[in-house]
């Protein structure tokens, strides 16, 4: 088989990341034909790698002339790996795959690798993100020797070289290419997911590639990406187990047991828990059927089964890049049934701590449980409600325990096809400590107005006579400022000011309207997204139809199509500046097959204005963002008087105060933990103010994110 390898270099990339690449391929993939497109950086030369320049490429030349003004930008990026792979065709190759250039590979690729890269039986490879709904673009791989690939990778680069691209929603190659996969497999096209099953954001390294190589993100490209990002929340629980465990043993090592590896990112994130708390050493000792399987259905199981060489190589490759940190990881794993591998070695498993997650059936849960009970601190994961197809054996095991401390914590994650949610078992032998027990709260937000009626105010509002649509704009260097209205903004007003005056963007939600203009800051976006009627009362007790008529003429409302239509109405008579619609995700388009959702950009953001507002600005081009208001939360002597919804004290992060908030606001603190890791994904420049839940969720998240520096032309 003749195959190319094909990857893309920016400004800096061979620094911090292209290098590490080039070396690791010719270290470990030196069979590989290896071809380089650079942009914007003086021509490189490096050993066993074709180098090249976008900008020499007819797809480059074609695309920069229908950019505005012919500037470089995001429209101009999306468009590399399309026309890298393009140019990089040969009449004789079988395969082209795409790889990131800040991979690195760690061990050395083998025959069998490449062939499942590069699977004769379909006409695409690629990453399938479940959590996002979208590819994953650090691998594509495409059958040239098949028409349906060779046509699938043709109208890629076409896309983008005729400027149909311009007419998506969503423009950059991920969005194009899984587009074009969806009609393409309308017609026959065979794909393969190599990422079949993966839980969150993270499907590099739930796949193959994750036994010989290692995907970095963050701004050095030194950062492994995270396999707890936009995974079910129960597993941060399981990490803050893990956390207090290592702060209680008396050494800098701690040693870890799983039954039920799986594809071994559970591994990773009690390791990097254990890490976090302070340990110098991980001992991990796994148990799995991996490729052995097991009968699915009598252990209730519905993830795929995991290769053992692939979760050997990524638990591998995880304690190398430890060991570069001074850190000691030693991953262990055992294939079989634990059932017959368990029981025998038991009496020498001397751990700290055992997460039982494996078959699910009572006799293999008991059996489980049997060989592991001396082991001071254990959790069941899928500790289940009796219910007609509920597996029953992490249920009736733990209300066997009678001679340990036992606490079922529900964690809110759904179980597919069930309606009740997942829980967690605790077990703790009688003479150590329970383990602080800080469950997130999951809030299932429901709708204020009937879904019917909300897709009909989208069918108005979209139909409307004078209708003037959001769109993408060229990514630029001014701050956005992001006001919502919580108490701690009036406290943050001279920042606020400050900024504002220096030239940043105020987009505020309808709320922190008065606030500002009572201070003299004018806005120049207000962000809408209610479907309410505005004769109600909002939730903060004030009429919705008094806060739209204090928008100032100079403010541009960005309304939700889903906002009542009266309201839009009524935003058009108050005079402000400009009004541009956009359509938001929500349940009730979801997966709604709705002609005027095709015609204006569909926005993620969560279940109100305030965690919209990151992703409304990024479309218009800002990078750099302040956060101001963002509290989600009451000051602490409110009263259940006048507050609509119940009032409820929850805590962010293990030793965080008591916050007083609503279950509503609860749903945002959500939104905004499910936004801001993309934000560090983009690289983008964040900066919290003010107090409350916004900046405590912030630190948690992001206590070493550096933002990249100002770019310096070499």
């Amino acid at each position: 088989m003749r195959y190319k390898i094909v990857t893309t270099m920016g400004p800096g990339g061979y620094e911090a990341y292209g290098r590490r690449f080039l070396e690791s391929m010719g270290r470990h993939w030196p069979g590989a034909s290896l071809e380089v497109y650079t942009h914007d950086v003086n021509q490189l030369e490096h050993p066993g790698a074709t180098i090249k320049r976008l900008e020499d490429t007819n797809g480059w030349q074609k695309i920069r002339v229908m950019l505005p003004d012919g500037k470089d930008g995001p429209s101009l990026a999306y468009a590399f790996k399309a026309i890298a792979l393009a140019e990089s065709v040969e009449p004789s190759l079988d395969w082209i795959g795409f790889i990131d250039a800040d991979v690195e590979i760690m061990q050395n690729v083998s025959d069998a690798d490449i062939a499942t890269l590069f699977d004769n039986s379909f006409d695409l490879t690629y990453l399938w993100r479940k959590a996002v709904r979208e590819s994953e673009g650090s691998w594509i791989g495409f059958n040239l020797q098949t028409p349906a690939g060779a046509s699938l990778l043709a109208d890629f680069y076409g896309m983008y070289v005729s400027g149909e691209f311009a007419h998506f929603r969503k423009p950059h190659d991920n969005a194009i290419l899984d587009r074009l996969v969806a009609i393409h497999r309308a017609h026959g096209l065979r794909v393969c997911n190599l990422a079949e099953g993966a839980l969150g954001l993270d499907a590099f390294h739930q796949s193959p590639l994750a036994r010989f190589a290692v995907h970095y993100k963050g701004p050095n490209k030194d950062v492994v990406a995270d396999p707890g990002a936009m995974v079910p929340g129960r597993y941060e629980l399981l990490c803050n187990f893990v956390r207090q465990v290592a702060h209680r043993v008396e050494r800098d090592s701690v040693y870890l047991l799983e039954v039920g590896t799986w594809n071994g990112s559970r591994a990773i994130q009690m390791a990097n828990a254990a890490f976090e708390a302070g340990a110098k050493s991980v001992y991990y000792l796994g148990f799995d059927t991996f490729d052995q399987g097991n009968d699915r259905v009598f252990e209730g199981h519905t993830k795929p089964h995991a290769s053992v060489d692939v979760v050997r190589g990524r638990l591998e490759n995880f304690a190398r890049v430890m060991a570069r940190k001074g850190l000691t990881f030693c991953p262990n794993l055992v294939m079989g049934d634990s059932t017959a591998t368990l029981p025998g070695v038991s009496a020498d498993l001397m751990y700290d701590f055992a997460y039982i997650d494996g078959g699910h059936s009572y006799p293999t849960t008991k059996s489980d449980y049997e060989s592991l009970k001396h082991i001071p601190y254990i959790v069941f994961d899928d500790v289940l409600n009796e219910e007609e197809g509920a597996p029953e054996g992490p249920r009736r095991v733990l209300e066997e325990i009678d001679d340990r401390q036992v606490r079922i914590i529900r964690t809110g994650d759904p179980y597919a096809g069930l309606e009740g949610d997942i829980g967690f078992g605790l077990v703790v032998h009688p003479d150590k400590p329970l383990l602080e027990i800080t469950t997130s709260i999951q809030v299932q937000p429901k709708h204020s107005v009937d879904p019917t009626e909300q897709i009909e105010s989208i069918r108005l509002n979209s139909n409307a006579e004078r209708v003037e649509w959001l769109k993408t704009s060229q990514a630029h260097s001014k701050t956005a400022l992001l006001v919502s209205a919580g108490p701690s903004l009036k406290e943050s007003l001279p920042a606020v000011r400050e900024a504002w005056l220096n030239g940043a963007t105020i987009f505020a939600v309808k709320h922190a309207v008065p606030t500002l203009m009572a201070a003299s800051i004018y806005p120049e976006y207000v962000v809408l997204l209610d479907p309410r009627p505005p004769s109600a009362k909002s939730t903060h007790g004030i009429g919705r139809a008094e806060l739209i008529e204090s928008i100032a003429p100079t403010t541009t409302a960005l309304v939700a199509t889903i906002t009542n239509p009266e309201t839009v109405e009524l935003v058009r008579r108050s005079g402000s500046a400009r009004l541009l619609m956009w359509h938001h995700v929500s349940s009730t388009n979801l997966g709604v097959e709705l002609p005027e959702l095709h015609r204006g950009l569909v926005v993620r953001g969560g279940t109100c204005a305030a965690t919209c507002m990151p992703a409304l600005a990024s479309i218009m081009g800002f990078r750099r963002f302040k956060f101001f208001g963002y509290d989600f939360c009451y000051p602490a002597d409110t009263q259940q008087d006048g507050i609509e919804q119940k009032l409820m004290e929850v805590r962010v992060g293990q030793n965080g105060p008591p916050l007083k908030t609503t279950g509503e606001l609860v749903a945002a603190m959500q939104d905004l933990q499910t936004i801001l890791p993309w934000m560090i994904q983009q690289n983008f420049t964040v900066e919290f103010f003010g107090g409350g839940a916004g900046p405590m969720i912030w630190h948690e998240m992001a206590e070493e994110y550096r933002a990249p520096g100002e770019y310096v032309e070499e």
